[in-house]
């Protein structure tokens, strides 16, 4: 690990004619070095009328610490801000310049060292406007004490990072982003901060490939770190790697959840069309012991079971049932199983009466996600939106697979949880 040094040239740079004394830059370097900080790169940034001071600190870096001079550049900072060298903008301008360059000899590993003792007072205040602002979140700010104004058990050479102030904000948008069940952005803001920890992005990446379904993902998120999460989030996954429908049935309910709290209404009607059709396979396939096709070639074997099950009572029930409202038959008894087909099977057995009311309350709100999907309609309310989880509570409840607490929110409180700790940490 190195270290990039930037900092703006004072008055009292190299030496402070008032104190006789080393100035800052020259200072830091030397208790830099004490701490044996390895100095990749200088970037010293001067105004025009400190042009003499700029050069006559990058000479004595070279003699009196044995600086190489390869390693310092000495960088005019813009004629407006010469001009200017008050104003608080184009001083962060400037240095926000210089930090980008700086980024170009930086590692991974690497870390930048501001000094905030030399230069105007806006030239200071700009290092920890960018550490602040989340531009440098491996950096440190140091100060550096007129010796002539240091009191007993002071240090003359200190840091004043801000970063308990980023810490908060960061926690601020990060507590909201997982609020709002956004993985992905909580993960961007991390990836700039000082709270990121290996556990904590590991938590939001589980979250974040759970609910895209993507259980494989998730699972391999969290493995490394079996030993330190609950039990429950492995073991709910688990289930749901081996595809157990009523897991997943439960995960979908989660994710309308989720939905209806966003108040994302198009997304929350199409997961209920999801429920419903992966509810009315899974129970058609249990009863009838053999699966529905997935590709269309094998639509006909399909049917030709289903004329043999029962003495063919439940092919007669498909052949004879009629849409709701005086709708008509069912068209193609070749094609695939589709929910009307499903409904069929299910409604010649007494034993799914009770469930297939349940089912038909979410019907009409299925017919809803076909029409926004082919006419390409949006929908920003959805007063029945109660309604609709508490079919689906009822049928989950029916199944003992109802849990009264989302998963995600679990989640969501292990996060938050670990965040509070870093904050608390610093």
């Amino acid at each position: 690990m190195a270290s990039i040094f930037l900092s703006f040239v004072g008055s009292q740079d190299p030496t402070s004619v008032n104190t006789n004394e080393e100035g800052s830059i020259v200072s830091l370097t030397r208790e830099l070095k004490k701490q044996q900080y390895s100095i990749r790169r200088f970037l010293l940034l001067y105004t025009e009328d400190l042009t003499d001071k700029a050069e006559e600190t990058k000479f004595w870096l070279e003699s009196e610490l044995k600086i190489s001079p390869d390693i310092i550049e000495i960088l005019p900072v813009s004629p407006e801000f010469t001009q200017d060298p008050v104003n608080v903008l184009l001083a962060t301008q400037e240095a926000h310049k210089a930090l980008n360059k700086a980024k170009a000899y930086m590692s991974d590993q690497d870390r930048l060292e501001f000094n905030g003792s030399s230069g105007t007072p806006v030239m200071k205040t700009a290092w920890s406007i960018l550490q602040a602002a989340g531009y440098a979140p491996h950096s440190s700010v140091w100060q550096v004490r007129n010796p002539k104004q240091m009191q007993d058990g002071q240090a003359r050479v200190f840091q004043t990072n801000l970063d308990t102030v980023k810490n908060e904000f960061d926690f601020k948008v990060v507590k909201q982003q997982i609020a709002d069940y956004n993985y992905s952005g909580a993960l961007v803001t991390l990836a700039d901060s000082n709270l990121s920890t290996g556990l904590i992005v590991a938590l939001l990446q589980y979250g974040k490939y759970r609910l895209a379904f993507d259980f494989d993902k998730a699972y391999n998120a969290l493995r490394q770190f079996a030993n330190d999460v609950d039990s429950q989030f492995l073991s709910e996954i688990g289930n749901l790697r081996q595809k157990n429908p009523w897991a997943l049935l439960k995960e979908l309910y989660f994710k309308i959840l989720i939905n209806q709290k966003n108040q994302n209404f198009a997304e929350f009607l199409v997961d209920v069309f999801r429920f419903q059709e992966a509810l009315l396979k899974y129970l058609v396939e249990a009863k009838l012991n053999f699966e529905i096709p997935e590709t269309y070639g094998e639509t006909g074997m399909w049917w030709n079971k289903l004329k043999t099950f029962d003495n063919g009572s439940a092919y007669r029930a498909v052949e004879n049932y009629r849409f709701p409202n005086g709708g008509g038959k069912i068209a193609n008894l070749q094609g695939f199983p589709n929910r009307p087909v499903m409904l069929a099977i299910l409604e010649n057995y007494q034993e799914f009466a009770q469930l297939l009311t349940l089912v038909y309350d979410l019907n009409k709100y299925c017919e809803d996600r076909n029409r926004i999907v082919h006419r390409l309609e949006g929908i920003s309310e959805l007063p029945e939106a109660d309604k609709i989880v508490k079919s689906i509570k009822e049928i989950l409840r029916q199944k003992n697979s109802f849990s009264a607490k989302n998963s995600f929110d679990s989640l969501n409180e292990v996060i938050l949880s670990r965040l509070e700790q870093c904050i608390r940490l610093g």
